[in-house]
């Protein structure tokens, strides 16, 4: 099964730009306000008109209200909504009563248990497994819990994995978990606010073939 991308924390035109151009499905943006890769809601809906039909734009927030994820829909057209906080089985109920596409994330620390996990997978479209940082939420660049990752897994849902991924480890998490999509987003950048672009197409490499070669044209497959 293809292993699906997701490059998150995208800040800036430069970096959609290219990215738009590589062989990635999801590209996620930060509405955490205080975030080192946060957008306000106007440069989103900049950043999200230039992002191609062939790829997901993902709304990454934590905590939001109801009436928050209405108005980004109304002013940016998104349909995937990442939920990186305490959000409640009902709230996610709710949001997915709008149209949108629910990815509820998980941040696990050394002992936590999946059964956290089980009252949203059956509400939930997505799941995803993160590390864990007091510090911040996410793009912490801590590496993920390979069991927890498995126990995840195994609810049955599409699983991204998150969680200190780089270009050096993506192949062997794709080959360990066999995830329905990685995602990086602290391991592809210059800094928060800048992606490395050739980190990012090494990541791609490491993910699309990780025990081989990459053909000529791979990578940048979906040049406009």
């Amino acid at each position: 099964m293809r292993t699906m991308i997701k490059i998150c924390g995208v800040t800036n035109e430069k970096d959609v730009n290219f990215i738009s151009m590589l062989d990635v499905d999801f590209i996620g943006f930060n509405l955490v306000s205080g975030s080192k890769r946060a957008v306000s809601e106007n440069a989103l809906k900049k950043l999200v008109s230039m992002v191609p039909s062939y790829i997901n734009s993902v709304a990454v927030m934590v905590n939001p209200e109801l009436k928050d994820v209405k108005r980004i829909i109304k002013k940016t057209g998104i349909s995937f909504y990442q939920l990186h906080g305490d959000e409640s089985v009902d709230f996610v109920r709710d949001v997915k009563e709008l149209g949108a596409k629910v990815i509820k994330a998980f941040r696990f620390s050394d002992g936590d248990s999946v059964e956290k996990v089980l009252p949203y997978a059956e509400c939930a479209d997505y799941l995803l497994v993160d590390s864990f940082s007091p510090e911040t939420q996410g793009g912490t660049g801590i590496r993920y819990s390979a069991d927890i990752a498995r126990g995840v897994k195994g609810m049955g849902l599409p699983m991204f994995l998150a969680g200190g991924l780089n270009p050096d480890n993506a192949a062997e998490a794709v080959e360990d978990i066999e995830p329905f999509a990685v995602d990086t987003a602290s391991g592809v950048e210059n800094s928060p606010r800048s992606k490395d672009i050739e980190k990012i197409r090494a990541f791609i490499r490491a993910v699309r073939v990780p025990l081989g070669t990459v053909p000529n044209g791979v990578v940048e497959s979906r040049k406009k």
